[in-house]
């Protein structure tokens, strides 16, 4: 036993540090390969320039703005609902949460379905 403890401590000393030297290796070429990434891309902000003297196009002067539009005077919003009409909107539509939830075979207590928000889309 003891040939094949010592035969075990003397391959762990020789392979640690072939592997961290393998580790430095490894972390190391991934970081020169993401600084070599961002420098490209830190690059690209000055190909739109290159391609635009190479084409040889010139400076066109911006167009004149358009006169301003008159502002439209907003249309008065329709009267709001009243609340009673809310609160049966609201009725209806937990019932026919609770009826789909039933279809589905989930079972719903009478005081448990809680309604958070209820959005309008028109």
């Amino acid at each position: 036993m003891g040939l094949l403890a010592a035969a075990a401590t003397d391959e762990v000393v020789t392979t640690m540090p072939e592997a961290l030297v393998n580790t430095a290796l490894g972390m190391g070429t991934v970081f020169l390969v993401l600084i070599l990434i961002s420098f490209i891309i830190y690059l690209m902000k000055f190909i739109p320039e290159l391609l635009d003297r190479s084409s040889g196009k010139k400076e066109v002067a911006p167009a004149p703005k358009p006169a301003p539009r008159p502002v439209p005077v907003p249309k008065p919003a329709p009267a709001a609902p009243s609340q009673t009409d809310d609160t049966q909107l609201v009725a209806v539509i937990t019932a026919a949460i609770s009826a789909a939830m039933e279809q589905e075979g989930t079972p719903v207590p009478a005081d448990g379905l809680v309604i958070r928000s209820i959005k309008k889309r028109y």
